[in-house]
């Protein structure tokens, strides 16, 4: 395992950068939502005593679309599974290992751009929009508390409310768009994740919408998940029953075709994905710094498991892509997520922009491009 920094150090040469970065998102945060916000501009809400995992205040996006659908999207942030990672969240400028986001800090950015965006490039822009900020640690599906001492020794709690707030950005969206005549469940990274474990819950809070759609970008862990999911998320039963196996995507993919063979299923990643290598090989063995070898053992593990995917659920969408990680070039890895960039507008997989892989796949239309990446 990979030597740590304490705290301290890790803070040390960037606090100055941190204080123009914080005074920037300030800046440029969006206004509160109001009792009857105007169509086409996004908002913040904030749920009465929902908390990031430090213990701020916890905050979504909102923006009502002139088009009576719905996109709910999850961002992404690390993810946290016991004490050790719990004590290292991610700090800017900060070194060593670090797992999570424990604040919103750039809750508002992500709604700006790609298919949650307003760009005219893409074609969910008229949708209305509940954008999920990550802030907790548990892929958005934890309820309970997580005591730990942090790395300067003191007592401190990390708060998994990743369920317990979504659920209440949920319910005010339901007020604004109580009968979206589409939904569209998205998100990457950790969020990818959410996407997975939570269409169904999502379909649930939506029983007269028949045209729901689940798009991942960018998910593939293998660990023990369901006692992480009860024991250390205390995420509801309902969603920790599904983790039977080791793999969190495989699992509750499988779980949502089987119980809602309506929804669509769509699946995004890149061959070698950076983040998610690095994460893999820190839970299978406790090391921190990728090597060539361990893109090359994702990549298989990717195949399999798309394969997998692909013979339980047929008309699964698929979106292949390889554009290298310029910051591991020395590993041959490449980048961590798409759909939720504006890198959907550019990237293409045989021939098909992502985001009009996403947008075919949402109206029906399953695609399955850069298979043959899997396999070079």
């Amino acid at each position: 395992m990979a030597k740590h920094k304490t705290a301290k150090e890790d803070k040390s040469g960037w606090s100055l950068f941190n204080r123009l970065l914080s005074a920037y998102i300030d800046f440029t945060r969006f206004p509160d939502l109001p009792a009857n916000p105007k169509i086409g501009k996004n908002y913040e809400y904030f749920p009465k005593d929902a908390l990031c995992a430090n213990g701020s205040p916890y905050h979504g996006c909102i923006r009502l679309g002139s088009e009576n659908k719905l996109i709910i999207g999850f961002s992404g942030g690390g993810v946290s599974v016991d004490e050790f990672t719990a004590a290292r969240p991610q700090r800017v400028g900060g070194t060593g290992m670090m797992f999570y986001s424990d604040d919103v800090r750039f809750g508002d950015i992500i709604p700006r751009v790609g298919t949650f965006g307003r760009s005219k490039k893409n074609p969910f822009r008229d949708w209305s929009l509940v954008f999920v900020p990550y802030a907790t640690g548990d892929f958005h599906c934890g309820t309970g508390d997580l005591p730990y001492q942090d790395l300067d020794g003191k007592n401190a709690v990390l708060h998994h409310h990743g369920y317990t707030n979504y659920r209440m950005l949920l319910e005010k969206i339901r007020e604004l768009v109580p009968h979206p005549d589409q939904i569209l469940v998205t998100g990457f990274s950790a969020g990818a994740f959410a996407t997975s474990l939570l269409t169904d819950d999502v379909a649930s809070a939506f029983p007269d919408c028949r045209d729901i759609t689940a798009c991942v970008d960018s998910a593939m862990l293998h660990y023990h998940w369901q006692q992480v999911a009860r024991d250390v998320w205390k995420a509801p039963e309902e969603i920790a029953a599904r983790l039977t196996g080791t793999e969190i995507v495989t699992d509750s993919l499988l779980a949502l075709h089987k119980k809602r063979p309506s929804v669509k299923i769509m699946y995004c990643c890149s061959v070698r994905d950076s983040a998610l290598t690095q994460v893999e090989m820190y839970l299978e063995d406790g090391r921190w710094e990728p090597e060539k070898a361990d893109g090359v053992s994702f990549q298989r593990k990717l195949g399999e498991m798309v394969s997998n995917l692909q013979k339980a659920i047929p008309n699964l969408s698929v979106f292949i892509f390889d554009t290298p990680d310029k910051n591991s070039q020395k590993a041959d890895l490449t980048v961590h997520c798409l759909c939720g960039s504006n890198a959907a507008f550019t990237t293409e997989a045989d021939g098909v922009l992502c985001v009009d892989w996403m947008w075919q796949g949402v109206n029906g239309k399953p695609l399955q491009v850069g298979l043959g990446k899997l396999k070079s």
